[in-house]
């Protein structure tokens, strides 16, 4: 009899702890959300996509990867990391090349990534890796972009604007 109430208690526990991670993530990507819609205001909001990041070459290979998501607007690419709460804009302009590797930084997931070779802040070169669903589409408009045309159109599941799509 005691060794099921411990069990019982273990099962309880296990549950609400998923229960609260659940709602701890829902939380974080609503932040998100929030955040990309306020730094994309006045932009042309192409596409959104839910993205786990792999890094930025420039920070070495002692840096958090992880979930967040990823923006393309007329003005270039916008990443919200999850946690830590981290930013990244890379203008259409600065960027200098894209690959599709199956590993970057020395992580790897065993899929094709989307590498975005950039001129940083500091005029140096500089890159970041995602993992994203629609990886053709995301080659596609950076590539539309950069030759001055537009992306093709995105494949959302929200509807037009994606996540942040903005109440008329």
């Amino acid at each position: 009899m005691p060794a099921l109430i411990i069990i019982l208690i273990v099962i309880a526990d296990v549950v609400i702890d998923l229960l609260f991670l659940s709602w701890w993530v829902k939380r974080l990507r609503s932040e998100a959300v929030e955040r990309l819609r306020e730094i994309t205001e006045g932009e042309r909001v192409f596409n959104v996509e839910d993205c786990n990041f792999f890094g930025r070459l420039s920070k070495g290979y002692k840096q958090w990867r992880g979930n967040g998501m990823l923006a393309l607007t007329d003005q270039g690419l916008r990443f919200r990391q999850l946690l830590p709460r981290t930013e990244i804009l890379i203008p259409v302009g600065s960027v200098t090349g894209l690959s599709r590797p199956r590993s970057f930084l020395g992580k790897s997931r065993f899929k094709d990534l989307l590498r975005v070779d950039f001129v940083n802040e500091e005029g140096k070169s500089d890159a970041c890796a995602w993992l994203l669903p629609s990886l053709d589409w995301w080659v596609a408009a950076l590539e539309a972009l950069r030759a001055g045309g537009e992306p093709p159109p995105a494949p959302w599941e929200d509807g037009p604007g994606g996540p942040l799509a903005r109440p008329v």
